[in-house]
This record gives C-alpha cells, structure tokens and sequence, in this order.
C-alpha cells in the first residue's frame, strides 16, 4: 500500500477482510485497507469470517494490493483517425459505454477503467487501427 493512501477514496460499498491468518494478507488490498480505517467509522462491511474458513482453495474475495492505470479524457482520441471511420469507432464506443458515460469521460467527469481501455482498444482494431488509444491524461489508482 502506497504511504500516501487516502481511506477516503475506499468506497463505502468496499468488502474488508480481518483475516490475519490468511497467506496473501500481506498482498491482500481487503486486509491492508484495515489499517487505515479511521475511528470515525463505526462499522464497515467485512467479508464473513466463516465463509473465508470454509474456501479450502484459493479465497474468491482476494484482491491483489496493486494500482492500475486509468485513462481520464478522450478529448483527442479519434483526432488522428479518418472522418468516416472516426464517427464509426464513436459510434460504437457510445454503443459500448453508453452515451452518458461516453460525455462524461470525453468531459473528463469520470474516469476509464481499464476494461472499458480494453474494449476501446479492440474496437479500434475491428477498424483496422492497429495504434494504441491515447488518452489525454492517465492515473495510477486502486481499482474499488
């Protein structure tokens, strides 16, 4: 976990884990978000012990302690593609995320998760553009 971690971008929805017997706490973001849970908060919402006892395998509910890239803007996404195959691939990225998502990220209101880069991406290859999507800006965060 980064030192500079903010517990206030942990969404109030976030599943914990307390689990400190467990192999992967170290590695764990459930389990590591613990420790920063501030004293203001009464109660958070926690993964059941008991079930997490049970799983003899891997835990379903372990999530890797890593931040990930996301895109924020797509202000001139399509700028270097030509017209006709531009309003095409906006076409199909509104289709994909919804035209409301798809304003609020060419506005810079919300974020690009790495799965929609993904789609972006293939959507561009069914285009025949073999370039790589850039974005107008990135940001390394946690993936809630």
């Amino acid at each position: 976990m980064s030192p500079d971690f903010n517990y206030n971008e942990v969404p109030l929805t976030f599943l914990h884990c307390l689990n400190k017997q467990c192999k992967k706490a170290s590695k764990c973001l459930r389990y590591m978000v613990t420790a920063y849970v501030p004293a203001r908060y009464p109660a958070i919402s926690t993964v059941n012990p008991n079930f997490i006892a049970s799983c003899k395998d891997a835990c379903p509910y372990f999530m890797p302690d890593e931040k990930k890239r996301f895109a924020l803007g797509i202000t001139y996404l399509l700028d270097k593609i030509p017209h006709s195959q531009a309003v095409s691939i906006k076409r199909e990225m509104i289709a994909e995320l919804q035209r409301a998502t798809y304003y609020r990220c060419w506005r810079k209101e919300r974020l690009i998760k790495p799965g929609e880069q993904e789609r972006i991406r293939q959507i561009f290859l069914k285009w025949g553009i073999n370039e790589e999507p850039v974005y107008d800006e990135y940001v390394e965060q946690y993936e809630w």
